[in-house]
């Protein structure tokens, strides 16, 4: 199971035009959900804390309307070793990535 130490410190972190505006911890799951500054416009990024094989799972969905997933819409997705995933500000740089 992955843990990242000090992952409550990306609250309100920058992300390119996203602000990281809440962190939950889940059993299995760092749910990350990020606005755009002066907009309304949320998205959520989850990271998967079970390893699958030896890397981990950062994704989200494609489209987003009215705080849901489109009914076209599919993950996007990332699959990361740890050393990846050492501290919040490479997590950072993962999710930056994630949203091009």
């Amino acid at each position: 199971m992955l843990t990242i130490e000090n992952i409550t410190k990306l609250y309100k972190k920058d992300v390119a035009e996203w602000r990281i505006g809440k962190v939950e911890t889940t059993l299995t799951t760092y749910i990350f959900t990020l606005y755009q500054i002066n907009r309304r416009s949320t998205i959520q990024i989850n990271l998967e804390r079970n390893p699958i094989g030896v890397q981990y799972e950062l994704w989200r969905w494609s489209v987003i309307a009215n705080q849901s997933p489109h009914p076209n819409s599919v993950p996007l997705r990332r699959m990361l070793d740890k050393s990846k995933l050492q501290t919040p500000e490479i997590l950072i740089e993962q999710i930056k990535d994630l949203l091009k």
